[in-house]
C-alpha cells in the first residue's frame, strides 16, 4: 500500500502553497494598477472639468465686457460699467467681482451652479494666498483679464490671461 501512495501523481503542499502566493501577489499588481489608473482617470477629469468651468467662464465674461458702457475704473482696483444684460436702462452700474467663489456681475451670478460642478470648483477670493482669481483692469478701451479657477479641494487649477476690446469706450 505505501508503495502505491508514492506512485500516485499530485501536486504536493509545497507546490500548493507557491502556487497561491504567486496568485496572491497577481492580484496585488493587478489592484495597484488599477488604482493608480483610476487615480489618474481622476485627476485627467478634474483638469478638462476645470478648463472647461475657465472657458465657460472667458466667453461670458468677454461677452459682458465687450458691451459696456460708460466704463469707471475705481480706485480699488474694481471697474464699474453700465452692462446691456444687467442693468438694462437703470442708471446704476455693474462691477465684476468674485463671492463665494463665483463670478458676479452686480447681484447676478454669470454662470449657473451647475457649471462650478456645485461647489467641486471655485475662483479664489482676494484673500487667497496664491493671490486673487480675478483682476480686471481697464485701458484706453480694452480690458485685460486674469482669470483663474482651481478645484475647492484639491490641487488642480486652470488659468488665463486674455484682453477683450470695449465697443462702446467712453
Amino acid at each position: 500500500m505505501g508503495a502505491r501512495m508514492r506512485d500516485s501523481r499530485g501536486f504536493t503542499l509545497v507546490e500548493m502553497l507557491c502556487a497561491v502566493v504567486i496568485l496572491i501577489l497577481l492580484g496585488l499588481l493587478i489592484n495597484t494598477g488599477l488604482n493608480l489608473a483610476m487615480r489618474s482617470y481622476r485627476d485627467v477629469t478634474a483638469q478638462s472639468e476645470a478648463e472647461l468651468l475657465l472657458s465657460t467662464l472667458t466667453d461670458a465674461l468677454t461677452d459682458e465686457l465687450r458691451y459696456a458702457r460708460d466704463v469707471k475704473p475705481q480706485g480699488d482696483d474694481s471697474i464699474q460699467f453700465h452692462s446691456h444684460r444687467y442693468n438694462y436702462e437703470d442708471l446704476d452700474y455693474t462691477e465684476i467681482r468674485v463671492q463665494d467663489g463665483k463670478l458676479y456681475a452686480g447681484d447676478y451670478q454669470m454662470v449657473p451652479d451647475g457649471a462650478y460642478y456645485h461647489g467641486a470648483y471655485e475662483i479664489p477670493d482676494a484673500s487667497d494666498p496664491e493671490g486673487p482669481g480675478l483682476t480686471v483692469e481697464y485701458t484706453g478701451g480694452l480690458f485685460t483679464v486674469e482669470l483663474k479657477v482651481t478645484q475647492a479641494e484639491g490641487t488642480i487649477s486652470a488659468g488665463t490671461n486674455f484682453t477683450v476690446r470695449c465697443l462702446n469706450p467712453d
